[in-house]
């Protein structure tokens, strides 16, 4: 039994390490996270001008619009038609993908316009907070705003908070059964044992969640640990296809019955394809709706090259998605969304009560009387 103890004498150790020096990076993430789970209803609730648009009888097609970003946005790696108008009131949202000149840029760009006067209502770099503080927030969430590095030290940090939650594992390993069953309660009798207690509960009940949250997160930015992704693309003049936009998006809904289409990809270089992503009819698991299939297109004669069905996809097509909707809570209603915000919040909390514990034992060790 020596092993175990030296486990969990060395688990201790490392925990407590682990927590202080990230620590204020899991403040970071857990509280721009809880906001941006709910970012969509805020962007709303607080840009009422880009959403309450004023109809009128003709619309300008996205296609005139794709055509004239392209031309007044150069150097784009790929455009997005991110959103369709929800309504009638309300406006196209295009993502840029900018090509860097330095490894700490931030590559996204966005662009409202006016489907009904093809007027620009808002453009901005993610690195703006004026524009839009919600996408500056989302840049800041998942790169710190340092661009290709930023991903990487996120990468890490998910990583580091894996390694804390096993440690915490193995230190708490006894402890979990009377949590869950609420038998675990708060000893009180001075400060530090009631933040003891606490820490080790809330830890518990919060297990799963980040370590679904953390491991995710660092599922998604992975790529940045291959050196391939540290080149920076090469500056050249944006592509324009010559297949129509509105046509493509019609004839994918005409060609799968029932399917939604959710945003469109359209290449900027020659030999790429363009993708009406969406919803399949036969997508029903939760995880895997939104725009996680696709319709692939000719860019130049508009011929539809293949279809992509997510639910015929092997393990790592499907991980790759479902690890987006775990991570932003974005697969279920409004209570999904709290319980994200509270538990969000956890990753903070331990760390600030596990450092407060931990100079707790350093001052009681410094001025233990001989």
């Amino acid at each position: 039994m020596k092993w175990k103890k030296r486990l969990t004498k060395l688990s201790f150790k490392y925990h407590g390490w682990l927590g202080l020096t990230a620590g204020l990076f899991f403040i970071l993430y857990g509280l721009s996270g809880s906001l941006l789970v709910f970012r969509h209803d805020l962007d709303h609730y607080f840009n009422p001008e880009l959403h309450n648009l004023i109809p009128a009888k003709r619309k300008i097609s996205a296609d005139k619009i794709y055509r004239m970003i392209l031309w007044t946005h150069p150097n784009l790696r790929k455009l997005v038609l991110h959103d369709f108008p929800k309504d009638k009131y309300d406006s196209y949202e295009f993502m840029l993908y900018k090509r860097q000149q330095h490894l700490a840029d931030n590559y996204l760009y966005f662009v409202f316009v006016d489907p009904y006067s093809g007027k620009v209502l808002r453009e901005g770099g993610y690195q703006e907070m004026a524009p839009s503080f919600l996408r500056w927030l989302y840049t800041l969430h998942y790169s710190l705003q340092l661009g290709i590095p930023g991903m990487f030290i996120t990468a890490v940090l998910g990583l580091v908070m894996l390694l804390s939650l096993i440690t915490g594992i193995v230190i708490y390993r006894k402890h979990f059964w009377q949590a869950l069953r609420f038998k675990a309660g708060l000893n009180l009798k001075s400060w530090s044992t009631g933040l003891s207690s606490l820490h080790r509960i809330v830890g518990v009940w919060a297990l799963l969640f980040n370590v679904i949250l953390f491991f995710t997160g660092f599922w998604m930015l992975r790529e940045y640990f291959n050196p391939a992704m540290w080149v920076l693309p090469k500056q050249q003049a944006n592509y324009e296809v010559p297949a129509n936009i509105d046509s493509l998006v019609s004839r994918a809904c005409k060609s799968v019955p029932g399917f939604v289409p959710v945003a469109v990809n359209i290449p900027t270089t020659k030999d790429a394809d363009i993708l009406v992503r969406g919803e399949m009819p036969q997508s029903t698991n939760i995880l895997l709706q939104g725009k996680a299939s696709s319709i692939a297109f000719d860019a130049g004669t508009g011929a539809i090259k293949r279809y992509t069905v997510i639910d015929e996809q092997g393990l790592e097509e499907k991980l790759e998605y479902m690890a987006y909707q775990l991570h932003a809570g974005a697969f279920a209603g409004d209570f999904l969304k709290w319980i994200y915000v509270i538990f969000g919040l956890t990753p903070g909390f331990l760390s600030v009560t596990g450092a407060l514990l931990r100079l707790k034992r350093r001052g009681q060790k410094r001025y233990k009387p001989n």
